[in-house]
């Protein structure tokens, strides 16, 4: 096929329509001329889809998802930190103590792979998972620490901290059981 046949597939017109809109310079035209070849334009008419751009795309945000995972894994750390740890004798220590060892045993449960945990939702389905959590022992039996630990997280964390804290959830336990 020739790049008009090409192009003509791809707006679904005749030879001649896209001939007069080359000639016509539409700013359409120009764009898919200037950055993708006759090639580019086959694959995406056989497959739905052009490999290069793919490749990149998915490069690119997996770059940036890493680096974002990175920072957020720091400042989620100083956030728990700061909850459960500080005064221990302060008014709220038997709850917060409570809520790290709910927290410890979510985190425990959750594969740091578990891929159902995502940049837009990881907040929502930590806090579902630590709702679901079988309140096991006498120290945490009481529902309001794990209430606290789900309003905790709800109004200090992003959704970028708490991904990060359930990739990296192995070393937030070591984490949170010194703290």
């Amino acid at each position: 096929m020739t790049f008009k046949e090409v192009m003509a597939a791809l707006f679904s017109t005749a030879e001649g329509t896209f001939y007069k809109w080359k000639k016509q310079e539409r700013p359409i035209v120009l764009l898919i001329e200037k950055y993708f070849t006759k090639e580019d334009i086959e694959e995406f008419l056989q497959t739905g889809k052009i490999s290069k751009c793919e490749q990149n795309y998915f490069t690119v945000n997996e770059k940036i998802e890493k680096h974002l995972i990175d920072h957020a894994f720091y400042s989620s750390k100083q956030k728990l930190k700061d909850f459960f740890g500080g005064n221990p004798f302060g008014p709220n220590k038997a709850y917060t103590k409570g809520a790290k060892e709910i927290l410890i045993d979510v985190l425990k449960k959750i594969s740091p792979k578990d891929t159902s945990f995502k940049i837009d939702n990881a907040k929502e389905k930590l806090i579902d998972r630590i709702s679901e959590e079988e309140l096991k022992w006498l120290s945490i039996k009481n529902p309001a620490k794990r209430d606290l630990l789900s309003h905790y997280i709800k109004e200090n964390f992003s959704n970028a901290e708490i991904l990060a804290v359930v990739q990296k959830s192995d070393e937030i336990v070591e984490f949170l059981e010194k703290v």
